[in-house]
C-alpha cells in the first residue's frame, strides 16, 4: 500500500546469488525472482502444516466483453491435467496424503491452494506450479468443463440471493467491471474455445502477476530454492500484458433503488450501499473499524439495536473492499411488511453517528476485537498465507498484512466521524429489495 508508513519494519537484506531477499518483521521473507514472480515465506515452528498458496493479480474486473467469467472458468480448466500430470491426479496425489486442494476466484484476484503435512510440501508445490505454469488448455477439455460451469452458473441464476447482489452491482457500478458478475453469463460461457482461453491465460498469468506464499513448517533456504527452480524458470509469453488501472466510480449523487420480486422465498432481503475508497486508500483502515463498530458480533450496534429490538431477523455489514471503488453495505433480513421500518431504524442509527460521531469507547473496542481477531485467525497457517496473498494480490504489497494491526491502533474516533460525513449521505446510496411475490 502506497500510503502504509514503516514501509519495512525491521529490514534486513540479506544478498544470494541470484535475487535480493528482504527479511521482514514476524519472520516473514520476500523474494523478487528474476523474471518478476514474488515469493513470500514464513517459517513456522509451532506447527507441522504448511499452507501453499499461489496468487494471481487477476479476476473478472480485467475480463472484456467477450470473456466475461474466463477468469472463473480458467480456475476449473487448471485442475483438467497439466503438461506432466493427467486430469485429476494431482487432487488425488494430495488427498491421499490427507491434504486439502482447491482454489477461489474474485474481482480482483485467483488463487490456488494446498493445505499438506510438512513432510510433503515440495511435492506440493510442484503440483502448483504444474497447474498454474503448465495446464492442459485444449479444446476437448473446455467442451469437457462448459457443461460443468454452465451448470453451476444455472445454480448461481436459480438462487434468489445472488440475484440480489447481481443487481446491487449492476446499479452501484456505472463505469468499471465490478457491475458483471465473476461467474459471467451463458452467452459468453458457451463461446469459450481454445484460442480464447490460451490467450486470456499467457496474457494474465505470468510472472509479474503472480504470488507464491508458503507458511508453516518449512526451511527459508529450501522454499527459496525449490521456488526458483520451479516458478523462477517461467517466462512470459508474448502475449503477457500488465494489468490496466481500474476507472474509480464517479461520486454517485443520486439513490439507485430497485425492487425485485421471487415466488419460492417468504422473507425480505435488503441490501444498501454507499461508495466507499479502495483497499489501497488509508480510508480502508477507517472502514474495516466501522464494519466492527456496526456489525462485529452481537455486541455490536446493529445487533443490539435492530437485531435484539426484533426489527430484523438479521443483519450484516461490513466494507468490501476492491483494487478499485469499493462499497459500504447493509444487508438485513426482515418480515415483507416490516421492510420500511427496518430501514427507518437502520437510517436513524446510521446518521445519528454522521450528525454526532461515535462514542469513543465503541471505536476503542472496535480495534481491539479486529486486532484480537486477527491475533487468533493468524494462528491457522492457511489463514496467515492468505493475509500475505490477499494483500500482496490486491495492492502489491505484503506490507499490508505485516502493518495492518499498526494501522489500525492509529485510526481515531475523529477519523471515524470524518469518514461517516464524507460518504453516508440519505441521497448517494444503491439499495435492492427481494421481496416474494405480490398476491393476487
Amino acid at each position: 500500500m502506497d500510503r502504509l508508513k514503516n514501509f519495512f519494519i525491521g529490514l534486513i537484506i540479506m544478498l544470494t546469488i541470484t535475487n535480493e531477499i528482504k527479511a521482514l518483521e514476524d519472520n516473514v521473507y520476500v523474494e523478487k525472482l528474476k523474471n518478476g514472480a514474488t515469493l513470500i515465506v514464513k517459517p513456522r515452528t509451532d506447527t507441522t502444516a504448511v499452507s501453499l498458496q499461489v496468487w494471481f493479480s487477476v479476476g473478472s474486473v480485467y475480463e472484456n466483453d467477450n470473456e466475461r467469467g474466463l477468469s472463473h472458468f480458467l480456475e476449473h480448466m487448471l485442475f483438467n491435467g497439466t503438461k506432466y500430470t493427467n486430469p485429476g491426479e494431482i487432487e488425488f496425489e494430495v488427498e491421499k496424503k490427507g491434504g486439502i486442494i482447491n482454489a477461489a476466484t474474485s474481482f480482483d484476484f485467483t488463487y490456488y491452494y494446498i493445505e499438506i503435512g510438512d513432510l510433503y510440501w515440495k511435492q506440493m508445490l510442484k503440483y502448483l506450479f504444474y497447474m498454474t505454469t503448465a495446464p492442459i488448455l485444449s479444446e476437448e477439455m473446455i467442451k469437457k468443463e462448459k457443461p460443468i460451469v454452465l451448470e453451476e452458473l444455472n445454480r448461481h441464476l436459480d438462487n434468489p440471493k445472488s440475484h440480489l447482489w447481481d443487481t446491487y452491482n449492476k446499479l452501484a457500478y456505472k463505469v468499471s467491471n465490478y457491475k458483471h458478475p465473476v461467474i459471467g453469463y451463458r452467452e459468453t460461457i458457451e463461446k469459450f474455445n481454445e484460442k480464447l482461453v490460451k490467450g486470456y491465460f499467457n496474457k494474465h498469468y505470468y510472472p509479474k502477476n503472480t504470488y507464491i506464499v508458503v507458511v508453516g513448517n518449512v526451511d527459508k533456504d529450501e522454499v527459496i530454492k525449490e521456488v526458483e527452480n520451479t516458478f523462477g524458470t517461467v517466462k512470459p509469453k508474448k502475449e503477457a500484458q500488465p494489468n490496466p488501472e481500474i476507472p474509480l466510480e464517479p461520486p454517485q449523487k443520486e439513490i439507485r433503488k430497485k425492487i425485485l420480486r421471487k415466488k419460492q422465498i417468504t422473507r425480505a432481503y435488503v441490501a444498501i450501499g454507499w461508495q466507499a475508497p479502495p483497499i489501497k486508500d488509508k480510508e480502508s483502515y477507517v472502514a474495516s473499524i466501522l464494519e466492527y463498530i456496526l456489525a462485529g458480533g452481537k455486541s455490536s450496534v446493529l445487533y443490539q439495536q435492530l437485531r435484539e429490538k426484533g426489527y430484523v431477523q438479521g443483519i450484516y455489514a461490513g466494507y468490501m473492499s476492491h483494487k478499485g471503488t469499493s462499497q459500504f453495505l447493509f444487508y438485513f433480513v426482515v418480515e415483507p411488511n416490516k421492510v420500511e421500518e427496518a430501514k427507518e431504524k437502520l437510517f436513524d442509527l446510521i446518521f445519528n453517528y454522521v450528525e454526532n460521531g461515535v462514542p469513543e469507547n465503541l471505536v476503542e473496542d472496535a480495534k481491539r476485537k479486529i486486532i484480537n481477531s486477527r491475533i487468533f485467525a493468524s494462528e491457522e497457517v492457511s489463514n496467515e498465507a492468505e493475509n500475505f496473498g490477499y494483500a500482496a494480490a490486491l495492492t502489491g504489497d505484503v506490507n499490508y498484512a505485516l502493518n495492518y494491526i499498526d494501522n489500525i491502533k492509529k485510526v481515531s474516533k475523529k477519523d471515524i466521524d470524518q469518514y461517516l460525513r464524507k460518504y453516508f449521505k440519505k441521497d448517494n446510496y444503491t439499495e435492492v429489495q427481494l421481496l416474494p411475490e405480490e398476491e393476487k
